[in-house]
């Protein structure tokens, strides 16, 4: 038995008398009670009671002990009830993990108004096209894309479909046309990951569409700012998702072109960890985030 369940069992003797009394109060049988009391003595190496057949007398030093475990269940008791007070508070850090293909997407207005409602609440946003995993890298939530494989201990909540299209500006498409396919793309350019970064459906669908082994000039980055960068300044067509770009898309900013409809699509999710407790904190979020998309989608 733990040195707490030590500590409660003295107190219940000490506070009722009697070793009968403290058993029928914590729902123990007398002899455990005892043995326990026994235990309790010899590893303090202190005598706690003086015994007779008919009750327990407290000694000086069973009083003093009396009083510091008193204290100390006290300090237990209150450090539980502000505990769980603090998770019913909407309140303190979430960690927020996605990767930098979705970071000009609708997720941060998602957070802002989430903020707005629960000021209370602070975020830490990680930033990687690494599947992070959630336990270990103490993340909340992800925002994530494509297939998932499964888990017992992680859940994925579908949230909206998105897809790659290849886009430009209105300017560079005036220099150069608007290429249906990539033979009419000619003196133009296109900027892509390199090609180890590039995703096996996105590597079938330049194939499909006679990328490779034709002579369009190729920009490299490792980074889908650059590659916003390098569209937005009319240098060339560049792939993206379509709700990291769906204003400059809305407003003609950007254009659609070589047939973007037969781009890969893939699947946003929110992945957070599977437990039986709730937290009103994470609970809020997760419905927020529910409302969010279901109202986008009306």
């Amino acid at each position: 038995m733990s040195k707490f369940s030590q500590y409660r069992i003295f107190v219940a003797v000490v506070e009722t008398g009697s070793i009968v009394n403290a058993a029928r109060q914590l729902n123990y049988s007398p002899p455990a009670i005892s043995k326990q009391m026994v235990a309790l003595e010899e590893s303090l190496k202190k005598q706690l009671f003086h015994r007779s057949h008919k009750k327990v007398q407290v000694t000086d030093a069973g009083r003093k002990f009396y009083l510091r475990c008193k204290a100390i269940l006290a300090d237990i008791k209150s450090a539980e009830e502000d505990f769980a007070s603090e998770q019913d508070l909407i309140s303190g850090e979430l960690s927020i993990a996605m990767s930098k293909s979705i970071s000009r997407s609708y997720i941060f207005d998602l957070l802002s108004k989430f903020s707005r409602i629960h000021p209370e609440v602070n975020f830490r946003i990680v930033f990687s096209d690494d599947v992070q995993d959630l336990y270990e890298d103490d993340i909340d939530f992800a925002f994530r894309l494509g297939i998932l494989t499964d888990s017992s201990h992680i859940v994925a909540l579908p949230l909206t479909n998105t897809q790659l299209v290849a886009c430009a500006t209105p300017d560079y498409i005036s220099q150069f046309c608007n290429p249906k396919t990539i033979d009419d793309v000619g003196k133009g350019r296109v900027i892509l990951p390199p090609i180890n970064e590039i995703s096996e459906s996105m590597r079938r669908y330049l194939k499909k569409i006679g990328f490779y082994g034709n002579d369009v000039l190729i920009h490299t980055s490792d980074d889908i700012e650059a590659i916003y960068q390098a569209v937005r300044s009319n240098m060339c067509i560049g792939f993206m998702l379509d709700i990291s770009i769906e204003s400059e898309l809305k407003n003609g900013e950007f254009v659609t072109v070589l047939n973007s409809s037969n781009l890969p699509k893939k699947k946003l999710n929110l992945l957070f960890k599977k437990t039986k407790w709730k937290n009103k904190k994470h609970e809020a979020f997760k419905t927020f985030v529910k409302l969010y998309f279901s109202e986008l989608k009306r």
